[in-house]
This record gives structure tokens, C-alpha cells and sequence, in this order.
């Protein structure tokens, strides 16, 4: 029943993307990193801040991590740090790997910064950042994440093109990432972004 719920959730996905709340805060990357009530950009596991410079033209990847996820968690957010280490010189400057912490209630900065460094060693590609119930919340109704499903994270891999647009969205385990290296590199090349190469 969570599986068909899921699914369900990532066809609805684009009802999402390019809706009035990613309009309002600039683009579905904006909406999607947006921390409700909160003044100024969301801080990582390590304190600093995600500045909105930093995805400027950038592509985006976006998972779902928790300090207790199951193995399959702990085995895409490791395969998503080995994705973003063996991509070409010239695109590993132009992708941010990004985290979404989704169990607030379980994991503070320093729970899940020790997870991330037990799991990717001591300079991880993958930069996490923690939410509070807010955000989870926020983060479970854009997404069409089953409330009941928490605080297992959602298992999909959200790609965003170069104006922070949703571009491709991918389910299911273990990740492709064959595919989503190839679609990096194809997406790169849109420098406007998807509908604008």
C-alpha cells in the first residue's frame, strides 16, 4: 500500500512543480529547500549556510535521509556521494548533491552529521541539511509522501536543471546511476534550463 502511495505521489509530482508556491519563492528548488517560518537560508549538518548563490546555475540532486533510515537509504545516499565523486572534472563543479533530513523528532545536526560521516567518511559530497517538523511536513505534502510512511524518508531522487526547475524525478532502489549520470551530463548542456536549451 506505501509503494502504490508513493507512486501515486511521484505522478502527482508535477501538479508541484511550477506551482504557485515554487513560483513564489523563485523557482520548485526554492519551494522545495524553503524552511516555513524560518528567516534566512537553511543551514547543513555542519552549520553553514546553503546560500542561494551556491544552486545559481547550478543542477541540483536531492534525496531524503533520516539518522535511522533502512538499508536502502544508507546505500543510495552512499551511492549518491560515489555518483558525485566520479563525475567528469568538467560537470563536478556545476552539480550540488543535496540531503533533506526527515525525522526531526529523532535527528538533531549532530545525530545526522555523525551518521553522514560514519556512512561517507570525512568530506562528503552529499551536503545534508536537517529539517524541523515544518519542513518535514512541507517537504511530505509537496512530495505526496504518505504522512504515515514518516519518518522513513521518501525513496526517490528529485533532479533539478539549472534555474532550480523539477526535471526528472526517480523512484525505487538501488539507484541507476548509469542513468543518472547520463542525464546529468544531457542536462547540463540546457543552459537555460529544460524548456530553454
Amino acid at each position: 500500500m506505501r509503494a502504490r502511495a508513493f507512486i501515486a505521489g511521484l505522478c502527482l509530482l508535477g501538479a508541484w512543480a511550477g506551482s504557485l508556491a515554487a513560483r513564489e519563492a523563485g523557482s520548485d528548488l526554492d519551494a522545495l529547500l524553503a524552511a516555513p517560518g524560518r528567516a534566512g537560508p537553511r543551514v547543513d549538518v555542519d552549520g553553514r549556510p546553503l546560500l542561494p548563490e551556491s544552486l545559481r546555475d547550478r543542477l541540483a540532486v536531492v534525496s531524503f535521509v533520516s539518522a535511522d533510515c533502512t538499508i536502502l537509504c544508507v546505500t543510495r545516499t552512499m551511492d549518491l556521494d560515489a555518483l558525485a565523486r566520479d563525475l567528469p572534472a568538467s560537470l563536478r563543479g556545476r552539480v550540488v548533491f543535496l540531503a533533506i533530513g526527515m525525522d526531526p523528532a529523532g535527528d538533531d545536526a549532530a545525530r545526522l552529521r555523525g551518521t553522514v560521516k560514519q556512512l561517507l567518511g570525512p568530506a562528503p559530497q552529499v551536503r545534508v541539511l536537517p529539517s524541523d517538523a515544518a519542513g518535514v511536513k512541507a517537504v511530505a505534502a509537496a512530495l505526496r509522501y504518505p504522512a504515515s510512511s514518516l519518518p522513513d524518508p521518501p525513496p526517490a531522487i528529485l533532479l533539478f536543471d539549472r534555474r532550480g526547475q523539477s526535471a526528472m524525478v526517480y523512484g525505487g532502489d538501488p539507484l541507476d546511476a548509469p542513468r543518472l549520470r547520463r542525464d546529468l551530463v544531457a542536462l547540463d548542456a540546457f543552459a537555460e534550463g529544460l524548456d530553454r536549451p
